[in-house]
């Protein structure tokens, strides 16, 4: 039985004249006679009840009819689909993404994403940008959502800016120079316990911080590294140390901690997106354009001064 012995049922069954029929499907009528006869005999019944005045549907052909709509529904729902999966409009993507990023440059990309591809399940997955980059190597995810720039020994992954911001101090609410509103010199925390993201969830970072106050002539004493920025505000909340945060942070998280910006500040963070070379799936290939012509506008030129 093919899809066309079923097409060819069915508009019999809706005009119930052999010629109506043949005229709407652009056949001849003898040939449609013979297809309606081929399919009674495969299913082994009726389906028409044939005089010289009039065509009928058996008892047989009324549910057999209701069954053909049926199939010829989930065809074209399968075909539909397939044709969606091919243009990036359904099916599963995976996306990796550093702590950061979840405050206000995720929720921004997921608004967006689920508005224009609202097929798409969206499994997320929270990981440093080191492991962020063997996932993308191993095809764990499709996507990265991390920070650049990072070490890469070939060109397996590629990488598009998202945005660029400065860094800010976070200090306990009571610290001495918590009061002070103007930017804060660097070397007036040079006695100071600092609290960090360690190198190993994000060496881009902790390199930065570690140079900067290098620069400024001495070397921070660190009492604590954490893997998660909730971690390092809610110890800076705490009284236990200082701490140097990516600006955006401060517009969401401000439990008894103080942000000030930083004098001739030479500190930034550079948040990109990466993706596997090579990879072929309709759904990354929409989602790369998707962050290019929607989402890296909204952030270009982001609060970098």
């Amino acid at each position: 039985m093919e899809l066309r012995h079923l097409k060819y049922f069915i508009t019999v069954a809706e005009e119930l004249h052999f010629g109506k029929a043949a005229a709407r499907l652009n056949i001849a009528q003898p040939p449609l006679s013979q297809q309606i006869r081929q399919l009674e005999e495969e299913i082994g019944v009726p389906l028409f009840q044939r005089s010289k005045r009039k065509v009928e549907l058996t008892k047989e052909g009324e549910v057999f009819l209701e069954k053909a709509y049926q199939i010829l529904k989930n065809v074209e729902e399968a075909v539909e689909t397939v044709k969606m999966v091919n243009r990036g409009e359904a099916g599963q993507i995976v996306i990796g993404f550093i702590a950061s990023a979840a405050y206000d440059l995720l929720p921004v990309i997921l608004e967006h994403y689920r508005k224009q591809y609202p097929n798409i399940h969206i499994d997320l997955q929270q990981l440093t940008t080191r492991e962020q980059l063997k996932a993308l190597q191993k095809g764990l995810i499709d996507i990265g959502i991390l920070c650049h720039p990072f070490n890469i020994q070939n060109d397996s992954i590629q990488v598009e800016v998202i945005r660029q911001e400065r860094m800010v101090l976070a200090l306990p609410k009571d610290h001495p120079l918590a009061a002070k509103t103007s930017p804060i010199q660097l070397e007036d925390l040079a006695n100071d316990p600092f609290i960090l993201t360690g190198r190993k969830a994000n060496q881009t970072h902790y390199d930065a911080v570690m140079n900067c106050c290098y620069h400024a002539g001495f070397h921070p004493k660190v009492v604590q590294e954490t893997q998660e920025l909730p971690t390092v505000l809610s110890l800076v909340s705490s009284g236990m140390g200082v701490a140097i945060v990516p600006a955006s942070i401060q517009r969401v998280l401000n439990n008894n901690v103080v942000y000030r910006d930083i004098q001739n500040n030479p500190i930034t963070t550079t948040t990109a997106f990466a993706w596997k070379s090579g990879n072929l799936s309709p759904t990354v290939h929409a989602f790369l354009d998707f962050m290019k012509k929607s989402v890296i506008p909204l952030f270009h030129g982001y609060d970098i001064s």
